[in-house]
Order: structure tokens, then C-alpha cells, then sequence
């Protein structure tokens, strides 16, 4: 008895030691130091990137595993990682666990917000050892305590990870340090003062691009700068943390007619074996192309000084980022594309600069710098040249275009073109819509989602193949989810430019995830078009290639082509396909647009291609010369279309073509669009395909009215479908509008209503005048014929009284109970991307019309976000953007505005503010008008603005001065007649005041 209890109480003796072992084991491990914002400090070992991490440390006297302890940022979840290895930490020692999201070993699956949060680290049962709570944190400096263990924490600059943290931490950083001299462009040599505020301060410098440390040079003297460098200044102090660096770069006699890029940064950072970027290296991965592990297949990210200069050689912006190697097979090549990133950790979350003209984007989250991808080896601009046809006359996402050169490090690195990036970002800039509410699937390497997910697309792609598109219904369906024009545009681009890298693969769509959202194409990457491979050639039968039920995996296995085929066995779309085909053949990919295209972007280069292909010998070689490549281009323009006539006429059955010459009775009175695409050259010949319906519409401008149609058709109807057999006529007269139409207006427009508050579409109208207006059989339309509401008998829209028309009735009526003033339901809806709604008269006149977008200089805040897209005031022009705003939550339908603004001249209105309109017509020959509007300003006295406008060519070369005077305040319309001068593109510029803009227009002869 005696022993069974001595025994029981040895037994719960020993369990108590083992007990406070553990606990006194556990309670020795901490979290010691962290950094949340790693630019520069330190890469992992396993992956080589410059992630944030969290230094665990152990204060006891035995080692610990930490298999199945948690590490969390977010105290409500404390299992949020759990550590699955393995991983001893020595009595004294120390753990680096890695926050990059990656999920295995010591990487978790969280980072770190540099705008503060709070960790926690607990052990498997589950008990919190650990907690700290940090606030905002400053890139490469880190937060620890000291001493270690104990809980007083400190900054560190330089940081710890992996060792005892310093005594002192940080108490000041020191200001950066005074230079003389700015980067920029000089002719002969110059010389570099430094100074700096504070006394006893010694100042160190580079000229490698590596960051200056205390072994680096000290400055003494000024430098003298004779050939293109870059220098690196940074201050030190004892008892002070060093400055920030200081880059600057000096371009010493340097000619270009381009802009310019400096990238400075550690040479290791892209030449390292170990861990650069840009070399073959010893920690590569198998991957895009190569059949070895290649450090540029990596996704490492390095950070760098980026420097931009325009044009005229002025330092845009100056700016620290990071930088990945971007592209695919051609990351193989001797110069390689590369990706910007802007974020925090740098000091800049985004670029707020406009980096191309021609689009209202004014910030970026990232951007690339293309080495011209596949085409590098011929002209390195044929992608750009594709997608600057796609931008003139297709409605589809496209990458915006400038070249550049670029330095990297003071050595001149050849030319890099500037492009947009295909991603979340672009569509939030370019259509307003939330970046994290959207699916954007690439199809590359396989069927991935770049954003969200590939739900909704599998189940698209379900429905195609099990499905009969022959059947309306059906097809209807996929009108319902698909922006069928966009993908019938896509669709044209891709096989008329011949993309021998297509379709399955390079291919980008996107959806905003809500309901009524529609699936959109992105077109890029297109090297392999123009002749630029074997497979692109101005022969090749891209129809059958898009098409084919039996292609390769590369470069159109079956799958890839699935959706195409299907939509194909549905007659309208088909019918569509191939008219709207030989629509673009004949306006967007007209031959002599296409060379006047291509000769203005080969010109752009033309003076730099020397200086690159020295660079770069192995660029530009599949040739005897650039020229020769840049002509494989010209003639592919020259012989695409009747090639592509042959592939349809044998794919699809068709007996031949016949020529349709279209005409409008005064250019100025009305547009002429064929399956939706627009006849810009009065008078040009078009060729359609026989026995298929050719879909034609005529829109009367603002102040004009359609008439009839003469030639091979006499009907009065605006919209009208002809069958041709033979060579034949047609125009289109229009005539002054009645002085008798009304001032009713579109005064406000729930194109898109939020989740909380459902009203569906609607449109309010109003009337400003003193009498009441009879609207019976008027028609509220869209620019699709089959969308129509025709106004029913009785209708009146009283003096100074709105009218709303709804989509759907019942649903506005139970969100708006008081609002009696409506009419519905209109049997279409209007877009979230912008849509094109017009209110004609019982005569088919049109009395007002509104072209309005979520994007560019329109506010996205009435895409879903519950504002309505409201005009200031009814007398203000709407079709201008700057007219309207957004109204407060769910807007004012059937009274005044809830932003309306007073006009202070009712009678002659005034300009509020500087506005360059574009030009009109574009692309244009001869001439072309340009407009603009004056505010009412006074400056030193005088009423009005001093007013430049001018005219550049591609090179920036002045070639025009239309105004150089002083105008007060108003709307002036100026015309450029450039009969003088060669086709191609052109830059407008107008200066008044501070206010200056610019816009690009072409000259089509």
C-alpha cells in the first residue's frame, strides 16, 4: 500500500517537472524583431526575394522544436499558420520565418502590413506565448526588442534578422544630403558639388549603382562628371541612422529623339548568379521556353531607382520601385522586357504620372518596359502596330504604346517600348471596376485566373459545348454573358493580323463578378502577326487556324478554338462574323491606313535603330536590314485582304464579293456605320461579301435629321440590311432638323444601380421649357437597332417637369413609392462600360443623345456604387463629360438634381473650365477640326487666356502653329488643313496659361 502510493506520488511528482519544463520551455520563445516593409535588406534563401519576416527567438536553456506552433496576423484566427516542419531553435538562438504568402517550411501564408497590425505566436495546444502589436513601419528598418526577450521594443536601422539586436536602436535619420546638380541632359562636361544641413556629417557615394555604405567613397572634392554616369550619395553620422539614398544620373552629350529611362540600381540585383534577375545564374527554375533552371524564370522582384524624361529631355519623375523580368519565351533573349511595381515599401504606392496622352489614366500601380518580345529580332514595334490599328476602330482592351530608351546603371540598354499591363489595376483605371470584385482568366499555360476565379468561365465554356447555339435561346444566353460585339472584334483582330501564337494561348477576358456583367477580351502579345513568324504570314489561313477541330497543343488545340466554332453555328452570328470582317477590312485595316500606321512608328524609331542594333547585334537580324523587316509589314498589309476574302469565301460557302461605294449627301450632317463600324471617308469603296446581309445604319449629328437612302436602297428607315450581287451605290442624305424640336434633355442616368438598392436602369428627361411637350410615338433608343422604346399615345412631359423611364417599374416603385412620374419597361438595359441612348421625335429626328462611359474623364462612382450619373445643369452641353457628376446615393429621378450647379450666364453659356476636345474627323484627310473652350479668367489684368495651339509630328518636331493669341473666354472650333504634309501620326497641343494638354490625331492620304 505504502509503495503504491509513493510510486503514485513520484509518478504526478515527475509530470509537475515535466509540466513546468514545457511551460518554462515554451515561454522562453519570442517574437524578437520583425520587418514589414523589405526593400533591400535581406533575400530568403529559398526563393531570393526581399520579403518581409518575423525573428523568433529563444531565451532558455534548451532547444525547442516548433513543429505545430501557429503564427498569426490576425488574433481571431490563431491557427492561421502552423508550422508543419521540423525547426529546432538552439538555446540562444534564432528562427527567420519568412511573410510572403508562400505557404510552406518558414514562409507563411500571410505578409505583413507595412501600415501596422498585430502577430501573435502560440504553441500547439493552442496556449498564446507571444503577442505584438506594431504600427506603421518605414521600408528597411525594423522593429525589435532589446534586449532581446525583454518586452521594450525599438527601431533598427541596420536591421538584425538572425542576431542579437543593437543597443540602441534608432533615435534619428539623418535628411538626405544637398547635390548641386540634377539629373538631366548636358552637352559638355559638369561638376557635382554635395552638402549637407547638419555639422560633423560625412557624406558617401557610388558610381556602380550599389546602395553607399561607410567603406564606400567619401566625398570631398566636387566630382567631375565627362561621360554618362550615375552617382549614389548617402549621409552618415555617428548616433544617426544613415539617410536615404540619393540617386542621381548625368547623361553628358547624349542625343535621342526619344524619351528616356534611368534605371539605377545594385548591379548583384540583375548580374548575381546567385540571385540576379537577369542572367542564366546558378538558382534558376525550368520554365518559359528553357529546357535549364534560368534565374529569369524566377519571380523575383529587385528594387531599383527609376528616372523618366520626356520628350524634350525635362526630368518627369523620379521615383523608387521594384522590377521583375516580364514576358515569356523571350525572356531567353540577350535584353529582356521588364515590369515596374510600385508599392509602399519603396515609398511610392503608385506612379501618379500620365504616361501616355492619348489615354486619361493619371496613375499606375505598375507598368512595362517591352524589349519588343518575339519581335525583337525584326522591328520592334509590330505588336504596338497591331494594337494601334485595334485602338482606331475596335471596342477592345489594348496596351497603350510609347517608346523609349533606357539606361540601366549610366549604360545605354537600346529601346524598350512602354506598355500597359493586362491586369486588375488596368481594369479598375480604364472601366472603374473594383479590382477585387472581377475574374480575369489567362489563357497561356493552360486556363488560369489572374483575379478571382475560373468558375464562371468553365461554366460559360459548359454551356457552349452542351449546348446548340443554332438555337435563339440559346445563343441569347450567351448575348446574356458575352460582349458578342467585343468578341467578334477579337475575333477580326486575331485572324486578320494573322497571330501564328493564337488562340490557345495569349489570350486575357475578364468579368466584373455581378450580376448582368459580361465576359471582355483583352488582345496582346501580337509578335507573331504581320508576317513575324512562319505561321503569320500575309497567306496564312488564320480562319481555318481559329477554327480547326483537330490543331496541336501549340498553337490551337481544340479546346482553344471550342467557343468560335460553336457561336459559328448560330446564322446571325455567323452572318455578323463575316460582314463585320469585311467591314474592318475595309476602315480599320484598309491598306493605306495600315502603311500610314506602320510608316509613322517605323519613323518614330528610324533615328535609334542604329545605336540599338549595335547594343544588341543579335536584334534585328532575321533580315538584311530593319527596313527590309519594316517592309514585310507593308507588303502584309498590302496583300492581307484579298487572301482573307479567299479563306472566307472557302470556309463559309460564299460565291464572291461585290463593292459598295457609301456616300453622305454633307459629311458634317451624319456618321454611316456598317455592322457597326463607322465609313469615315466619304465616298470610299467597300467590299462586302455576296448573298449575306450587310447591316447599315445612318446617325444624324446633333441639329440634323436622316432623310432617306438613295442608290440601292430608297428607304426612309435610318437602319436598313442590303444583299449585294454586284457593284453598287449607296448614300445616305440627311437635312437640317426642324427648328420645331424641343430642348428636352437627358438630365439623369441609373445605368448601373448598387446591390443595396435595386431599382434596376433608368432614364430621367427633362423639360426646360414653358410649355408641354406631346412624346407620343417618340423613341428612346440604343445604337443596337433591336433596342427600342416607343413613347404611348398621351404621353405629355410637362413645362419644367422630368419624366423617368424604367427597365422595370415594379422594382423602381418599391424603392422610389412617392415617384408617379414614370414609364416602362424599356426591354433593354444600359451598360456599366458606357452605352450610346438617344431620344428621337415620331419623325426620327433626334433631340438629344448622350455618349457616356465609366471611365476616362466620366466618374465610375455610378457603376454599382449607388450615385446616378447626374448633369450639373440641363443648359450645359451633355455630351460633354465634364457636364456631369455623380449624384448623392441613389439620385433624384423626377426632380432637380441633387448637384445641380447655376449656370452664371443663362443665356450665353461660358466655359468653366480649360478643355481640349478631340478631333473630328480622325484619321482625316485633308482636313480635320480641332475644338476647344476658354474659362473666364483674368490674369495681370487681361480678361481671357493667351492661347497656343500647335502641331507636332512624331519626332516632336513643330510643323504648325494654328493659334497664338489672346482669346476670351469661350468655345472655338480652328481648322488644320495638312494637305502639305505626309500620312501618319500627329500630335495637337494646346498651352493656355498653366493649362496644357495634348492629343494625337492621323493623317490618312
Amino acid at each position: 500500500m505504502y509503495n503504491n502510493i509513493f510510486y503514485k506520488n513520484l509518478i504526478s511528482i515527475l509530470l509537475l517537472i515535466i509540466l513546468f519544463q514545457s511551460i518554462s520551455t515554451a515561454q522562453s520563445i519570442f517574437i524578437n524583431e520583425i520587418m514589414a516593409s523589405n526593400s533591400a535588406t535581406i533575400t530568403d534563401p529559398d526563393f531570393n526575394n526581399y520579403a518581409d519576416w518575423i525573428e523568433i527567438y529563444n531565451s532558455g536553456s534548451a532547444a525547442v522544436n516548433l513543429k505545430n506552433y501557429y503564427i498569426t496576423d490576425d488574433l481571431s484566427q490563431p491557427q492561421k499558420f502552423q508550422i508543419q516542419i521540423d525547426l529546432f531553435i538552439e538555446p540562444g538562438g534564432y528562427i527567420i520565418f519568412w511573410a510572403d504568402d508562400a505557404n510552406t517550411g518558414n514562409h507563411t501564408n500571410f505578409k505583413l502590413s507595412a501600415s501596422g497590425e498585430s502577430l501573435g505566436l502560440s504553441d500547439p495546444s493552442l496556449q498564446l506565448l507571444d503577442t505584438v502589436t506594431f504600427g506603421e513601419q518605414q521600408t528597411d528598418i525594423s522593429f525589435g526588442r532589446f534586449p532581446n526577450g525583454i518586452n521594450t521594443w525599438f527601431k533598427f536601422s541596420p536591421a538584425t534578422p538572425g542576431v542579437a539586436n543593437l543597443e540602441s536602436g534608432i533615435f534619428n535619420i539623418l535628411p538626405i544630403p544637398s547635390i548641386s546638380t540634377q539629373s538631366g541632359f548636358y552637352s559638355s562636361s559638369i561638376n557635382v558639388s554635395v552638402s549637407h544641413s547638419l555639422q560633423d556629417v560625412t557624406i558617401h557615394y557610388t558610381n556602380d549603382g550599389t546602395i553607399p555604405e561607410p567603406n564606400s567613397i567619401v566625398y570631398s572634392i566636387p566630382i567631375q562628371i565627362d561621360s554618362t554616369s550615375v552617382l549614389r550619395f548617402r549621409a552618415f553620422k555617428n548616433g544617426y541612422t544613415p539617410s536615404i539614398t540619393e540617386t542621381r544620373t548625368y547623361f553628358i552629350n547624349e542625343q535621342t529623339d526619344l524619351p528616356v529611362f534611368s534605371l539605377v540600381t545594385d548591379p548583384a540585383n540583375f548580374f548575381s548568379d546567385t540571385s540576379g534577375i537577369y542572367v542564366a545564374g546558378t538558382n534558376g527554375i525550368i520554365d518559359n521556353c528553357s529546357t535549364e533552371p534560368r534565374n529569369w524564370n524566377q519571380d523575383w522582384e529587385r528594387p531599383v531607382s527609376l528616372e523618366f524624361f520626356e520628350f524634350d529631355k525635362s526630368l518627369a519623375f523620379k521615383v523608387n520601385t521594384g522590377v521583375k523580368i516580364n514576358g515569356g519565351c523571350s525572356r531567353l533573349y540577350p535584353e529582356k522586357s521588364l515590369a515596374f511595381f510600385f508599392r509602399g515599401e519603396y515609398g511610392n504606392d503608385k506612379l501618379r504620372y500620365r504616361l501616355f496622352d492619348d489615354i486619361p489614366v493619371y496613375e499606375y500601380n505598375n507598368f512595362i518596359l517591352r524589349s519588343s518580345g518575339q519581335d525583337w529580332w525584326r522591328t520592334m514595334f509590330r505588336d504596338a502596330m497591331v494594337q494601334t490599328l485595334v485602338e482606331q476602330g475596335m471596342k477592345l482592351d489594348y496596351q497603350d504604346y510609347r517608346p523609349s530608351i533606357l539606361f540601366i546603371n549610366g549604360e545605354y540598354w537600346g529601346i524598350h517600348n512602354i506598355r500597359e499591363k493586362l491586369n486588375e489595376h488596368y481594369v479598375y483605371y480604364h472601366h472603374g471596376v473594383d479590382k477585387d470584385n472581377i475574374d480575369l482568366i489567362e489563357i497561356s499555360k493552360g486556363i488560369v485566373a489572374n483575379s478571382g476565379d475560373v468558375a464562371a468561365y468553365n461554366e460559360m465554356i459548359n454551356f457552349l459545348s452542351t449546348n446548340n447555339m443554332a438555337d435563339p435561346a440559346n445563343y441569347e444566353y450567351i448575348k446574356s454573358i458575352v460582349d458578342v460585339d467585343e468578341y467578334l472584334d477579337y475575333q477580326i483582330a486575331q485572324i486578320y493580323s494573322a497571330n501564328g501564337d493564337w488562340p490557345g494561348s495569349n489570350m486575357k477576358l475578364w468579368r466584373e463578378r455581378a450580376a448582368g456583367s459580361k465576359w471582355r477580351w483583352m488582345i496582346y502579345d501580337l509578335d507573331f502577326t504581320f508576317g513575324g513568324n512562319a505561321q503569320g504570314l500575309a497567306t496564312t489561313n488564320t480562319l481555318a487556324q481559329a477554327t480547326a477541330t483537330n490543331g496541336p497543343a501549340w498553337p490551337n488545340p481544340p479546346w482553344s478554338t471550342l467557343m468560335l466554332r460553336k457561336l459559328l453555328d448560330n446564322p446571325d452570328f455567323k452572318n455578323e462574323f463575316i460582314q463585320r470582317f469585311a467591314a474592318h477590312v475595309n476602315t480599320t485595316f484598309e491598306p493605306n491606313q495600315v502603311l500610314a500606321v506602320i510608316d509613322s512608328m517605323a519613323g518614330n524609331i528610324a533615328s535609334e535603330i542604329p545605336r540599338h542594333k549595335e547594343r544588341w547585334p543579335q536584334s534585328i537580324s532575321f533580315g538584311d536590314s530593319w527596313q527590309e523587316l519594316v517592309d514585310i509589314m507593308r507588303n502584309f498589309a498590302v496583300d492581307r485582304p484579298e487572301n482573307t476574302r479567299g479563306h472566307f469565301y472557302s470556309k463559309f460557302g460564299i460565291s464572291g464579293s461585290s463593292s459598295l461605294v457609301i456616300s453622305r449627301n454633307n459629311p458634317g450632317w451624319g456618321k454611316i456605320f456598317t455592322n457597326t463600324v463607322e465609313i469615315k471617308n466619304n465616298g470610299s469603296t467597300n467590299v462586302f461579301f455576296n448573298d449575306i446581309p450587310v447591316h447599315i445604319k445612318a446617325l444624324p449629328m446633333p441639329g440634323y435629321r436622316f432623310v432617306q437612302w438613295q442608290g440601292i436602297s430608297s428607304s426612309t428607315s435610318p437602319e436598313i440590311f442590303v444583299v449585294l450581287n454586284s457593284n453598287s451605290t449607296l448614300t445616305a442624305v440627311f437635312e437640317p432638323a426642324e427648328l420645331t424640336v424641343t430642348s428636352i434633355v437627358i438630365n439623369e442616368i441609373n445605368y448601373k444601380s448598387s446591390a443595396a438598392f435595386d431599382t434596376e436602369d433608368w432614364v430621367e428627361f427633362y423639360n426646360p421649357d414653358a410649355a408641354a411637350v406631346d412624346i407620343s410615338g417618340w423613341k428612346f433608343v440604343d445604337d443596337n437597332i433591336a433596342n427600342q422604346f416607343t413613347f404611348p399615345g398621351g404621353t405629355m412631359l410637362g413645362a419644367n417637369d422630368y419624366l423617368v423611364l424604367c427597365r422595370d417599374t415594379v422594382k423602381f416603385k418599391l424603392l422610389h413609392p412617392n415617384q408617379n412620374k414614370i414609364l416602362g419597361n424599356i426591354n433593354f438595359g444600359l451598360s456599366g462600360d458606357g452605352d450610346h441612348i438617344m431620344l428621337k421625335d415620331n419623325s426620327g429626328n433626334l433631340v438629344d443623345e448622350v455618349i457616356y462611359s465609366s471611365s476616362g474623364l466620366w466618374t465610375s462612382l455610378p457603376n454599382g456604387n449607388g450615385p446616378t450619373l447626374s448633369l450639373v445643369n440641363p443648359q450645359l452641353d451633355n455630351s460633354l463629360a465634364e457636364s456631369w457628376n455623380a449624384s448623392g446615393f441613389a439620385g433624384t429621378p423626377g426632380y432637380l438634381n441633387d448637384i445641380y450647379t447655376k449656370v452664371e450666364i443663362e443665356n450665353d453659356l461660358v466655359p468653366t473650365e480649360f478643355v481640349l476636345y478631340q478631333n473630328y474627323p480622325n484619321p482625316f484627310n485633308p482636313a480635320t477640326t480641332i475644338r476647344y473652350s476658354i474659362p473666364n479668367v483674368t490674369l495681370s489684368g487681361v480678361e481671357g487666356s493667351r492661347v497656343q495651339l500647335k502641331i507636332y509630328d512624331v519626332l516632336g518636331n513643330e510643323v504648325s502653329t494654328l493659334v497664338d493669341e489672346y482669346r476670351p473666354a469661350g468655345s472655338y472650333e480652328v481648322e488644320f488643313n495638312a494637305t502639305k504634309y505626309t500620312s501618319g501620326v500627329y500630335f495637337y497641343r494646346i498651352q493656355a496659361g498653366s493649362f496644357v494638354e495634348t492629343k494625337k490625331m492621323i493623317l490618312l492620304k
